[in-house]
């Protein structure tokens, strides 16, 4: 009876292609479990105000984050935010606009088409923490106008420097 051996090895190393497969199949696990980039689009410039009261949110999704700021002439606040899913830079959206006789309010069309294309839309404000309040005001009057009924306040809890998005 003749024995069968194994045949000689002619590339004189290690066969990597099962490792190959297996390091491709992580890279595409931990591209899928991974959230890399994501962004809400808050202001990290932005200094909010303290509180000792408040829940942080967990669930960020159908969120969208307005950034409020001071305006120059102080009639009207700065107001900024990522529009689109590919922006990279918030981009700054005019709480009313003068087209001729015509009073146009844009953060409210922002906020309503928002509202229409998420059942459970949710708005954080992330103002500055010395921001009058009048100017606070016309952003939630827009935010009610659009009927956005979820609101939140972006705060960081007293005596730390972390930012928290708060209900």
């Amino acid at each position: 009876m003749r024995k069968h051996r194994m045949p000689d090895m002619k590339e004189g190393g290690v066969n990597v292609t099962p490792l190959i497969d297996i390091v491709m199949c992580l890279i595409i696990f931990f591209m899928l479990v991974a959230k890399i980039g994501v962004t809400t689009g808050a202001d990290s410039t932005i200094v909010p105000p303290e509180t000792i009261l408040g829940v942080a949110i967990k669930d960020l999704g159908n969120t969208l984050t307005l950034n409020v700021r001071g305006g120059p002439r102080l009639e009207e606040p700065i107001v900024t935010a990522l529009l689109e899913k590919g922006d990279r830079e918030p981009k700054e959206i005019k709480v009313m606009q003068q087209r001729g006789t015509v009073q146009d309010r844009p953060l409210e069309r922002v906020l309503t088409a928002f509202q229409k294309n998420n059942a459970n839309a949710k708005v954080i404000i992330l103002d500055e923490k010395d921001l009058q309040y009048h100017l606070l005001e016309q952003v939630l009057i827009s935010c009610a106008n659009a009927r956005i009924t979820n609101v939140n306040f972006q705060t960081k809890p007293a005596g730390s420097g972390s930012v928290v998005a708060q209900k």
